[in-house]
């Protein structure tokens, strides 16, 4: 019965998680009022987050053969639980505004963020696929939630088309890989990989199309149709769980399925994972420069920084696992915060979507732009920000494997992408007397209390790490060694 217990105490967050929907659903038949389901999910989610906590002193551990947790699932989780209470908050002004109902909304949020925390925690294939089924199915609902928006119901039915899609393609992947080791298991599917001998055909053909699958959700080029279209149709709050809680759990599992070592030791997925870095950072950015839209242009630079991420995956060494986790807390950080502001911005009619939109924004709404500025050029890299250190991380890897050509890839790419970063910075500084009359919208919209702070906590997180950085990196060191 102790060791019933200890076990289940493992999967603490996910318990609470689940009796947390439980409650939510009877909430949602019984009370039908969108803030009882709000605090309901707001609650459950903080008090999973807290809970990770409980479970710090019990790792490293394993649940049931499907599940492994240690301090980078902790890292994760913790990354995940925060960005859905972060959307759960933000989302309440937003469908307020809308005049939309949202109890469903917050049940579909609990329930892929769930699937977040399962494919965060994975060490088995069925468990993985539970999770990104678990998560795909909630968003594509979540994506098309706004049934009177022509785009948002083109964003769930092409989420929908193109996730079935991946997950078929992930699913003969898996196949393959059981094919070839024998096993489920994460363990020996790595060692089948780690082995010159038993890297045969087969293993590399479903480890191509683990990737594939893998590459759909992080939208890695030439996987990424979906997302400027799901970024720009789907409503800002989804948008906003997308770029952050999902990004964070499939970056998890490709951290577990293919770590760094394993990449550096196969010749044809170190080539494989170089090819989709230089096309993901080179097409993403080229994309990006022309994008009026906002929510498409950091649809684009999702994807350039899904490859700028690829470069630590590619550098074996002591460094590149920290370059990882930290690049993770970052990219989920700035999008937090540049997201959360385009939420809070957004009107009753349509998003903030249109860079018309900020034109002025210094002057209409001040703290608005600092806030949008600080992410923008965390965005960028720039000293003082958590993205300098960011980068910085993913290039001493580079170069401490001497991968000079992913690292000049990633420095020429980073100077293309301040075209479109500054055009926002701009068009939020200019002048009353700049701005063409009626080019504005949602400029009398109040900025709720509690959103700002919101981002403007995520901000001060974002300078905060840039300018005394060791703190973050001791804590990392200590929850991955």
């Amino acid at each position: 019965m102790a060791s019933l217990q200890g076990d289940l105490l493992i999967v603490l967050p996910h318990i609470v998680l689940a009796a947390g929907i439980v409650v939510a659903l009877v909430a949602a038949a019984f009370a039908r009022r969108n803030r009882t389901v709000m605090h309901v999910a707001v609650s459950t989610l903080l008090c999973s987050f807290l809970s990770l906590g409980i479970i710090y002193s019990r790792l490293p551990a394993g649940f049931s053969g499907l599940f492994f947790f240690d301090g980078l699932s902790t890292i994760s989780s913790g990354l995940i639980l925060f960005a859905s209470l972060c959307v759960a908050i933000l989302a309440d002004p937003y469908f307020t505004m809308h005049k939309m109902p949202a109890r469903e909304f917050y049940i579909l949020l609990m329930l892929a963020t769930l699937g977040c925390l399962v494919i965060a925690a994975s060490s088995h294939f069925a468990s993985l696929f539970l999770g990104i089924e678990l998560v795909g199915i909630p968003l594509v609902v979540m994506a098309a939630y706004h049934r009177g928006s022509p785009p948002g119901i083109e964003a769930g039915f092409k989420y929908l088309i193109l996730a079935g899609l991946s997950s078929a393609v992930l699913l003969f992947g898996i196949a393959l890989l059981y094919a070839g080791s024998g096993s489920l298991s994460f363990g020996p599917a790595l060692a089948s990989m780690s082995r010159p001998a038993a890297q045969t055909p087969l293993i590399h053909l479903g480890a191509s199309l683990l990737i594939a699958g893998i590459g759909f959700k992080l939208a890695l080029v030439p996987f990424h149709f979906w997302a400027p279209d799901v970024y720009q149709g789907a409503p800002a709050p989804v948008t906003l769980f997308v770029a952050t809680a999902s990004k964070a759990a499939v970056i998890t599992a490709l951290l577990r399925l293919f770590p760094p070592v394993v990449i550096a030791a196969d010749h044809y997925l170190f080539i494989l994972f170089a090819l989709f870095s230089l096309a993901s950072m080179t097409v993403g950015n080229l994309l990006a420069l022309r994008q009026q839209s906002i929510k498409r242009m950091f649809a684009y630079s999702s994807i350039a920084h899904s490859g700028y991420l690829l470069v630590a995956f590619l550098s074996a060494g002591p460094l590149a696992n920290t370059a990882i986790i930290l690049y993770l807390l970052f990219y989920v950080l700035t999008n937090l915060c540049a997201f959360g502001v385009v939420s809070l911005l957004s009107g009753s009619g349509s998003d903030a979507d249109d860079l018309n939109d900020y034109a002025g924004l210094s002057w209409r709404k001040p703290w608005m732009a600092l806030v949008l500025t600080v992410a923008i050029l965390s965005l960028l890299g720039i000293p003082l920000t958590a993205g300098f250190i960011a980068k910085f991380s993913v290039v001493s890897a580079g170069m401490a494997a001497m991968h000079l050509v992913l690292v000049l890839a990633l420095a020429i790419n980073t100077a293309v992408s301040a075209y479109y970063y500054l055009r926002i910075i701009m068009a939020m500084f200019i002048g009353p007397d700049d701005v063409l009359a009626g080019e504005i919208r949602h400029s009398e919209r109040r900025v709720p209390i509690i959103g700002a702070c919101i981002v403007s906590i995520q901000a001060g997180l974002l300078l905060f790490i840039g300018i005394a950085p060791k703190y973050l990196l001791q804590l990392i060191g200590r929850l991955v060694s």
